[in-house]
């Protein structure tokens, strides 16, 4: 087996938790919020997979954001990401984390998932 070449890839600004740890409400709270379009998700994917191919690397995607979930095309990425065989990670908040959600991420090729959380209980956020 090839070994794996990791890209961490910001797909979407969209969260709806405002986490006070957070880099894109950090500084301003009227940003507007941005969210990368499947054309252009498409283009990341081939493009990784090229390189990829030229370095004998098996491409892993850890997907980001705000939350990735809440991009309106994350499960057609997902499917994409699946018909390459290309799994994947998740660095994301578990606010919207069901075990249907849990099983349809794991049989897309999620492997990982990084919670977000901001503090213990006695300083997160409320």
């Amino acid at each position: 087996m090839k070994p794996s070449f990791a890209f961490q890839w910001h797909i979407t600004d969209e969260c709806d938790q405002r986490c006070r740890h957070c880099y894109i409400f950090s500084e301003d709270n009227h940003i507007c919020l941005k969210q990368m379009k499947y054309k252009e998700m498409e283009t990341v994917v081939s493009s990784c997979m090229d390189m990829c191919g030229r370095l004998e690397r098996t491409p892993y995607f850890y997907i980001t954001g705000g939350d990735p979930i809440l991009h309106k095309d994350f499960w057609k990425l997902c499917e994409l990401l699946k018909k390459h065989n290309i799994t994947f990670g998740i660095l994301g908040n578990p606010f919207h984390l069901t075990d249907e959600i849990c099983e349809r991420l794991y049989e897309y090729g999620c492997r990982k998932y990084q919670l977000s959380l901001d503090g213990m209980r006695e300083t997160h956020d409320t």
